[in-house]
């Protein structure tokens, strides 16, 4: 294993208390601490975290299945202190990953990611821009794989994180040909300039069929909200069509199999709850779309230097919702 020397053994990190329900915790509840340096395993790399990123639904996430006490924020960028011998990732090089969930997240000095997950910093990309990418483009990504050339696709939730990138990676996967509308809150104007061809704030919303009124009903649906929006817009959906939900908790259609959520068929429509999946190859074709131009990373905004209070207030508006993009934390 190559590795950077000396290196400390003890660094300050963020805990919390995981909820035992899709309730957050309370941000008072964030401590301040100093714990051991991780250890790497050979097939993992040690991160000196740069930045992280707090994601509101991270903050709901049950007890079971989770380190406790919990270090959140795995959307993370940083320096590789170590890694394998036989990686690809030298040291010194910039990387950004969405650390494994059921490991500790990166609100820390430092923490370990396995080395599939793990993806260079596209040049250009600054190191808070690249904390805001994974969680939120690889749950876009990977809830718009049924996207094709021409179709006509909803996004809900739009103006928040994941929508953002949403709205991004179905222009790209519709083409000239097809139609993205948006739908969010705060800062849903913006969404033309990121790709949208019709952006709508839900407070302007009387009828909800005039959301498809010209141009007929869409081929499916990217949700990032849940609850009544879910409802209101699955019947907008045209048969054969798709409705994808990333928000929890999950509807009560949603089924779960030994291999996870699968697609379930309803009204002649194909509904799908799925859980964003950690992944460093797809990390890397995001890069090369941001390296391209085509993707924009969302900071919101960003506080600097790891203490309680910084956390506390990027934690508290992340629950209190309308941010157009990530919190982030600059570790460094």
């Amino acid at each position: 294993m190559e590795q950077q020397s000396p290196l400390q053994t003890t660094m300050k990190a963020i805990t919390i208390p995981s909820p035992s329900t899709y309730v957050p915790s309370d941000p008072t509840t964030i401590t301040s601490t100093s714990i051991p340096v991780p250890k790497s395993s050979p097939s993992q790399a040690l991160v000196k975290i740069h930045a992280a990123a707090i994601s509101p639904q991270e903050l709901t996430w049950p007890t079971t299945s989770y380190p406790q006490p919990r270090i959140p924020a795995h959307d993370i960028s940083g320096t590789i202190i170590s890694s394998p011998s036989s990686s690809s990732f030298k040291l010194g090089d910039k990387v950004f990953a969405l650390l494994d969930f059921k490991s500790q997240g990166g609100m820390a000095e430092y923490a370990i990611a396995d080395e599939n997950l793990i993806c260079k910093v596209p040049d250009g990309v600054s190191m808070e821009e690249a904390a805001s990418l994974p969680r939120a483009s690889l749950t876009a990504w990977q809830g718009l794989q049924w996207v094709e050339k021409g179709m006509r696709v909803l996004i809900t939730g739009a103006s928040g994180a994941v929508g953002r990138m949403g709205v991004q990676i179905a222009r790209i996967r519709v083409g000239e040909m097809g139609k993205v509308i948006a739908l969010g809150g705060k800062g849903v104007e913006s969404l033309k300039d990121m790709g949208a061809d019709v952006v709508v704030n839900y407070r302007d919303v009387e009828n909800w069929d005039d959301l498809v009124e010209e141009g007929g009903m869409v081929d499916g649906v990217f949700d990032c909200v849940g609850g009544q929006t879910l409802e209101r817009v699955e019947n907008l959906v045209k048969k054969g069509g798709w409705v994808v939900t990333v928000a929890s908790p999950p509807p009560s259609w949603a089924k779960r199999g030994d291999e996870g959520w699968g697609v379930v068929e309803e009204n002649r429509v194909k509904k799908y709850f799925f859980i964003v999946e950690e992944s460093g190859e797809m990390l890397k074709e995001i890069g090369e779309l941001v390296k391209a131009g085509k993707l924009k990373s969302s900071v919101a905004f960003s506080v600097e230097g790891l203490t309680g209070e910084n956390v506390r207030e990027a934690w508290s508006k992340g629950l209190r919702g309308g941010l157009a993009g990530s919190a982030v934390i600059k570790v460094l």
